[in-house]
């Protein structure tokens, strides 16, 4: 996909074109920066998530907390192209240079809710997943389940390029599959449970201490 001069840092380029290759050598994942569903997408959809992660990650360019999730999924990033945000946030932000691409619906989420009520004013911290697209249950694209061990090595290429990239000074893993795939890197994390399945107060108490620490 072109990005044309939307993005001049070369490391992003490259992180940001990572992306486009198909996620599936493996089945039952979908990509959403290369791959559109008529039933679901806009027209344009595929772009309009890229260049939505483009200005994300643009706008965080001096954070040095990275909150790493463990796969995009279907009410949040499958459909903005932003790790753990919703199309419901891009409305609020009322920001014209982030753009829905669902055709049909207004998806929420709360995994995202519950991340950005406290991180979402932080610019020193930025979100990413350990498998950067979205893999789904066989015949249920509107379903989510935790990448495969095989998903996490295929995304692990993508995750060193973000982390060689933005070269953070801690990160956080939210989540066994995200804490899997940095020990195969070898990345010192700290683990916070993910906030989806009842594991939402664990979460905030967790990153709530870990950020205050952090400052």
């Amino acid at each position: 996909m072109d990005l044309g001069g939307e993005v001049s840092d070369l490391r992003l380029r490259a992180l940001l074109m990572a992306l486009t290759w198909p996620a599936a050598p493996l089945s039952h994942a979908f990509n959403p920066y290369v791959e559109r569903c008529p039933n679901l997408d806009a027209p344009d959809a595929p772009h309009i998530r890229l260049a939505n992660l483009a200005r994300y990650l643009s706008e965080r360019q001096n954070a040095h907390i990275a909150l790493i999730g463990e796969a995009a999924g279907y009410r949040g990033c499958r459909f903005t192209g932003i790790p753990f945000t919703a199309e419901a946030q891009l409305l609020e932000w009322r920001n014209p240079g982030y753009r829905t691409t669902s055709s049909r619906d207004c998806y929420d989420e709360r995994s995202a809710r519950c991340v950005w009520r406290i991180v979402g004013a932080r610019s020193d911290v930025v979100c990413w997943n350990a498998f950067p697209w979205h893999p789904h249950k066989p015949g249920r694209p509107l379903s989510n389940r935790q990448p495969s061990a095989a998903e996490l090595r295929v995304g692990c290429f993508v995750l060193k390029l973000f982390l060689e990239w933005k070269r953070p000074e801690r990160v956080i893993a939210v989540g066994r599959a995200a804490e899997r795939a940095l020990r195969m890197l070898g990345v010192p994390a700290v683990y916070a449970r993910h906030p989806s399945h009842g594991g939402r107060r664990h979460f905030e108490s967790a990153i709530h201490s870990l950020l205050g620490a952090m400052r």
